[in-house]
């Protein structure tokens, strides 16, 4: 009832930051850790589970340093809290896919309200073999490039829709960005002559600057399961200016040797007609 009440004010009263990471990647029996940071003292938290079906569960409610637990969720005994000041994190233990879903922190102090924007987690089956997935694989790229990412998931044991998520890790962040949330347009074809489905989805990046730089993921939710891309990495590169001097000197050498060879009397005025052809070629790039 508690949890209720929170989600019917939620829309009138927005007054505490809330912050959540995006998203989380674990392999099927890892530990996570979901954090819940926000601004300021409050009474009252709830955690709770949005599944890829839209079903909402409560997992947990602390009101007043009295912690309750969702029954569902206690007989498993893989979640637990971690409470301080400003934070209110959930531990699951030894994951499973079915843990799989989006993680939303609510908190409340009488009149204030805040929501974080949900924890994206994707707990990966290492066991799972009849699915592929395999991402694109791209070097360097330079300051206003465009690039198309793609991701190409085959299936053999079911077909239907898939909901593919693309994401970017930087180094030195904690989290990934999301780009797409659950996207299901995309080139599908099933071969003749097997059960195998072949599915290729895209994500095109334009104008590429230095804040693009990162290894972009994508995870797609097919077969009951959701698969994780080992990613493409992006790198960005700028032209140095002992780079641009060297290609400079290579086209400057390349037309000097385009010449024949000239007499020993010759050669003050051969060396004023190269300067004189460089500089016309250094004007025109």
């Amino acid at each position: 009832m508690n949890f209720i009440f929170i989600l019917n004010i939620l829309v009138c009263f927005t007054d505490v930051d809330v912050v959540q990471d995006d998203i989380k990647m674990v392999q099927a029996g890892e530990d996570v850790n979901l954090t819940c940071n926000f601004s300021e003292l409050l009474d009252s938290t709830v955690w709770f589970k949005q599944t890829a079906e839209g079903k909402s569960l409560q997992i947990v409610y602390l009101y007043l340093e009295q912690t309750t637990w969702n029954k569902n969720f206690t007989k498993m005994n893989r979640f637990n809290v971690i409470r301080g000041n400003y934070h209110f994190n959930l531990t699951i233990l030894k994951t499973s896919p079915s843990d799989s879903a989006t993680y939303y922190c609510v908190v409340a102090a009488y009149w204030k309200i805040g929501m974080g924007a949900g924890t994206r987690l994707i707990v990966r089956d290492a066991a799972v073999a009849q699915t592929t997935l395999q991402q694109s694989l791209i070097d360097s790229v330079y300051p206003g490039d465009s690039v198309n990412l793609q991701c190409s998931i085959f299936t053999e044991s079911c077909a239907g829709e898939h909901s593919v998520y693309w994401f970017r890790q930087s180094s030195g962040d904690s989290q990934g960005v999301l780009y797409t949330k659950g996207e299901r347009n995309g080139q599908c074809n099933k071969s003749s002559e097997s059960q195998t489905q072949s599915c290729v989805y895209n994500l095109l990046k334009s104008n590429i600057s230095h804040s693009d730089t990162g290894i972009y993921y994508c995870a797609v939710a097919a077969c009951g399961e959701i698969l994780f891309g080992k990613g493409t990495q992006l790198n960005y590169r700028v032209s140095t200016p002992q780079e641009s001097q060297n290609e400079d000197t290579m086209n400057y050498a390349a037309i000097s040797l385009a010449q024949k060879p000239l007499n020993t009397r010759r050669t003050k005025s051969k060396i004023i007609q190269d300067q004189s052809l460089y500089a016309q070629v250094r004007s025109q790039q």
